[in-house]
């Protein structure tokens, strides 16, 4: 993901968004050339909470559970994740595709509608 625009970045978000949830409803709380945050609706206390900075390509994506977040990914300082387990941690990792988040969200929405 090289200096994407919003509009690229969106492009990629769908592309994993229906493989991985057939059933889903974005929710644009922000969207100019530069930014997005958005909230991809699952189930109905359980949400993906995306945002993104073309100026600096931050990236954050978090599964959120009755306003909780139980897992995510994101590059703030270095790219690292939130998992399941304790979502408060940061354990560092490679920078990852959009499909590899898409697809471990899909583990933990599975694990977290479960319950």
């Amino acid at each position: 993901m090289n200096k994407l625009s919003v509009d690229a970045f969106l492009a990629e978000i769908s592309t994993s968004l229906v493989k991985y949830f057939i059933k889903h409803k974005i929710e644009f709380i922000i969207r100019t050339p530069k930014s997005l945050k958005a909230n991809i609706q699952l189930d109905k206390n359980l949400f993906i909470a995306v945002r993104y900075n073309a100026r600096n390509e931050r990236i954050d994506f978090a599964l959120i559970k009755d306003n909780q977040r139980i897992f995510g990914y994101d590059n703030l300082k270095e790219w690292h994740y939130h998992p399941y387990e304790n979502p408060s941690d940061h354990i560092q990792c490679i920078k990852p595709s959009i499909d590899k988040i898409f697809s471990d969200i899909k583990k933990v929405y599975e694990n977290a509608v479960s319950k």
